[in-house]
């Protein structure tokens, strides 16, 4: 299993492919896996592309990671473990939810390395008191399916 040692924790990672590289940040409390999952489908078959996906600080296989306490400090692990894995390279990144809201972080410190980048369903507003979102409706009840639930 690759690790990447940091700073701030020894970060899990997969590496595939080869050419441009894309890191890969999953959203809050799953794992890389969540990534691989969605982009593989559309990157595996064409050539040109590294894909790293990794496990961010408190998710998945990623250890050692207790001195961070902060969205800034998960930025400042992810930041050195791209310095470490593409020192000076150019890369693309691509983030999913809390991952997306980390992509923002990079961009703003690393423009210049910045080829381009991909948001799924971004943070952009991190406080709840800060966003504006219709209330929950549910839509339509299969209560057809749901009689045929088990209460396991």
């Amino acid at each position: 299993m690759p690790y990447c040692k940091v700073r701030q924790a020894d970060i899990y990672y997969e590496d595939i492919g080869e050419g441009k590289p894309i890191v890969m940040l999953h959203g809050y409390t799953p794992d890389h896996r969540l990534m691989s999952g969605c982009m593989e489908p559309i990157v595996a078959e064409r050539d040109g592309w590294r894909r790293i996906y990794i496990d961010l600080p408190g998710m998945g296989m990623t250890k050692n990671y207790h001195e961070i306490s902060s969205s800034d400090e998960m930025l400042g692990a992810v930041s050195d473990f791209v310095e470490a894995i593409l020192p000076g390279e150019s890369y693309i990144v691509a983030g999913e939810s809390y991952g997306g809201y980390i992509a923002r972080g990079l961009i703003h410190q690393q423009k210049e390395r910045i080829l381009g980048a991909a948001f799924i369903c971004p943070v952009i507003l991190p406080l709840n008191e800060d966003r504006t979102v219709e209330e929950h409706k549910i839509m339509k009840i299969d209560e057809a399916f749901i009689k045929r639930l088990s209460k396991e």
